[in-house]
């Protein structure tokens, strides 16, 4: 049966790995779709055959699964269920790429076409009795400890999804998830297809680096039109010096996707609501939070007032400071606006601390932050980076191999890494494959837009390290037992740890020494990047206070009956904790697109940034270039993936519980 499914595989890329475990026809089904990797695929029809491949095959997982019969056992009945899960999944995550980046509208049109259909089935499959009856029946004595969290967490995702209420509520549910899916497909489009006009005379761009102004030469009409691409918007913002200009490209910017999300994130929020409801919760965001590390809306709200109360004392003084030296610039400015933060913010560094952002710049660009990325990694973990030759969707896009340095393939990775119409205009990263021992190499994607010529701004370079990190962890924990461990089924308020401590490394001379470097070849001078350290602690509780701001919009949208005005309830949250206030006339919140993906968790910023400083302290204390650290991190950290608790990753490491006292003590240096 199974090779009747084989026909309709995709030419593509064809994926090496240690024997599959094809104990079943099944299995065998699920390795064979797996093995092709058609991301780079350019004809909607192939893409339409690939669907109905992976939802064959995954109903047939499905269907053997809910006839099992006989005694219950994880090498049977949870091995089933995960390659089941595999296969869907996985499916998924290469058709959902395909939807963001593929350069051919008609190919990303035919592969969001297929996400409703596999967000059913695996709703479907949440929803099966038959499949929650075999795994609950497995006897657990004489598992493992990692093998045991794993099945008691399926289980927990079961009864979360509702597998227990009656056919009747499960019926409501499955047509609820399916309408959140096409809603949550309908914000995402809008905001990623908005690619906006930003319409200026060449005089507006005084005071932008001469080289964005060289990039960006007036049209035929004598204007300058930028899109809201983000090398497009943010050199305008931290250096033009026109504030009428920063107004006006602020402004666009901050009205992506409105007015079209208005009603489409009210209906996201509604369904959520209702589908809350139908599972005797609350609210979502009760819902959403059941099976984090924070347990609740209540305790997330209680940890955004603490934070905010920690970083009060010094994002006033900073926001004093910066609004006294921001009247000796420009003394019309009685109030400081979010429009003049990044630009004053410039100009006080240039002057207190000697650091010139634009004088900073000029020692990266994107080939540099990757050669450096790439070594500090290489440094850290012991990795060896191996260009990987297979099909891309963009001549762009590059493809790579991760080895260990005892010469084992880790995992397979793109970087697609510069804006084009129709993609996805932020930074993350993208699963491909979930790793699984012996059986698939884990592939990922990094999706980003940086520019691609020129200097890069060192949060730029910061970013890219941030979603490698993401990279990385993927990768590294592809090598469990079962796909179901991988670090993808970590609880989602730990996931930013990682990526988020990495991230200073970007402010360590000796990492920066290694690759930063201006035009002339001379590398970053060691008393500027002191300067920058010493610079960088202004403004950073207040902008900890602008994430709390996000927040919090993200966990009062949803721990609540959404019968309130959008508008209102931003900007209420908006003024409750960040510093500057909401601008007028625009609509943040409809291009606000964790608002979906996310949803009530996006505290999980804030959260992760007390774990991340936590786990750094590991490196402060020891060396950030110590290898032995960085290998007990990797063993401890990185390589469970989730197949243990996130508290339990953090004991294993630091010895002890998590502790915020390193957060709050950053809050409050100067």
């Amino acid at each position: 049966m199974p090779r009747l499914h084989l026909a309709l595989l995709l030419t593509g890329t064809m994926l090496s790995a240690a024997p599959a475990l094809a104990a079943t026809p099944t299995d065998a089904a699920v390795d064979a779709l797996l093995k092709t990797l058609p991301v780079a695929e350019a004809a909607p029809a192939a893409i339409a055959a690939r669907c109905d491949a992976v939802l064959a095959v995954s109903t047939m997982a499905k269907a053997e699964l809910e006839a099992r019969t006989g005694p219950a056992s994880i090498a049977g009945d949870f091995a089933a269920f995960d390659t089941l899960s595999l296969g869907l999944g996985d499916g998924y995550n290469e058709l959902y790429l395909v939807s963001q980046t593929s350069p051919d509208k008609a190919v990303r049109d035919a592969a969001e076409a297929c996400i409703p259909k596999l967000s059913d089935l695996s709703t479907a499959i949440s929803l099966s009795r038959p499949i929650y009856d075999r795994l609950a029946a497995i006897p657990t004595a004489g598992l493992d400890a990692k093998t045991d969290f794993t099945l008691k967490k399926t289980l927990t995702n079961y009864r979360l999804a509702g597998v227990d209420k009656d056919a009747a509520t499960r019926t409501k549910v499955a047509a609820l998830q399916k309408e959140i899916t096409e809603i949550g497909l309908k914000f995402a489009g809008n905001i990623r297809d908005d690619k906006g006009d930003i319409k200026l005379a060449p005089a507006d761009l005084v005071g932008a680096p001469q080289d964005f102004i060289d990039s960006h030469k007036p049209a035929a009409d004598g204007f300058v039109h930028l899109t809201y691409d983000y090398p497009d918007v943010f050199p305008v913002l931290e250096f033009g010096s026109r504030r009428e200009t920063r107004k006006q490209v602020m402004t666009a910017f901050l009205n992506r996707g409105w007015p079209a999300n208005e009603a489409v994130l009210k209906s996201l929020l509604e369904k959520r609501y209702a589908l809350a409801q139908a599972l005797g919760y609350a609210d979502y965001a009760t819902l959403i939070t059941a099976d984090k590390m924070i347990g609740d809306p209540q305790r997330a709200a209680t940890f955004l007032d603490d934070v905010n109360l920690a970083a009060k004392p010094g994002a006033d003084a900073d926001l004093a400071e910066l609004l006294a030296f921001a009247k000796t610039v420009d003394p019309s400015i009685s109030q400081l606006e979010s429009y003049d933060s990044r630009y004053m913010s410039n100009l006080l560094r240039k002057q207190k601390y000697s650091v010139d952002a634009a004088e900073v710049r000029q020692y990266f660009t994107y080939d540099k932050a990757r050669q450096g990325i790439f070594g500090l990694v290489s440094d850290l973990f012991g990795a060896q980076f191996k260009p990987w030759n297979t099909p891309v969707w963009d001549k762009s896009v590059s493809a790579w191999e991760l080895y260990d340095k005892s010469g084992t393939l880790i995992g397979r990775f793109y970087l697609d890494m510069h804006p084009r119409d129709g993609k996805y205009n932020h930074a993350a990263q993208f699963p491909i494959r979930t790793g699984v021992a012996g059986r698939q190499v884990p592939v990922g994607a990094l999706i980003c837009n940086f520019p691609a010529s020129g200097p890069m701004d060192h949060g730029d370079v910061e970013t890219f390290l941030h979603e490698f990190g993401h990279l990385i962890h993927a990768l590294y924990s592809g090598h469990t037992t079962y796909g179901a461990q991988s670090m993808g089924s970590l609880q989602w308020d730990f996931i930013e740890a990682p990526s988020q401590m990495l991230e200073e490394w970007t402010w360590d001379y000796d990492t920066l020494k290694t690759f930063a470097s201006n035009p002339q070849g001379q590398a970053i001078p060691k008393a500027l990047v002191e300067k920058m350290n010493a610079g960088r602690r202004f403004g950073e509780p207040g902008r900890w206070k602008r994430q709390l701001a996000y927040a919090a919009v993200s966990l009062n949208y949803y721990n609540r009956k959404p019968d309130f005005d959008l508008h209102t309830m931003f900007d209420t949250q908006v003024r409750r904790y960040s510093q500057l206030p909401p601008m007028e006339g625009t609509h943040d919140y409809a291009s606000f697109g964790h608002l979906d993906g996310y949803s009530a968790i996006y505290y999980t910023y804030v959260w992760s940034k007390a774990i991340a400083l936590d786990l750094f302290t590991q490196f402060r204390k020891d060396g950030m270039r110590n290898p032995e650290v960085a290998a007990r991190y990797r063993k401890l950290v990185l390589e469970p993936g989730g197949s243990q608790d996130a508290n339990v990753l953090i004991q294993n490491f630091l010895g002890r519980p998590l502790s915020l006292d390193a957060f709050k003590t950053e809050l409050q240096k100067k």
